[in-house]
């Protein structure tokens, strides 16, 4: 698991490392994968004339974003106790 900055924990009740299950430079190469259509833009012309090929493509390239929005939106876990870490701003219940 990746270390990354310290936050709170409802569990230790005390601010710890936060861990996520993958690497921040693999969820920071992720996140590029969204910029790929912005790149594709000037091939626009030759991807719509050219459906047997460039429509899989692109079909593939959408069942991928489910995947890659999962690794992005992975919550961190404490490194001590391995509870989910709370997003800030989000009311907890009471104990």
């Amino acid at each position: 698991m990746a270390r990354s900055s310290a936050k709170h924990c409802v569990r230790c009740d005390r601010d710890v490392e936060v861990e996520y299950e993958h690497s921040p430079a693999m969820r920071r190469w992720w996140k590029a994968y969204f910029f790929i259509p912005i790149l594709m833009l000037p091939a626009v012309p030759f991807l719509a004339g050219d459906y047997v090929v460039s429509l899989p493509l692109m079909m593939a390239y959408m069942l991928g974003i489910g995947p890659v929005v999962a690794v992005i939106r992975d919550p961190p876990t404490c490194a001590g106790c391995g509870a989910l870490i709370p997003a800030t701003g989000v009311a907890t219940a009471p104990p």
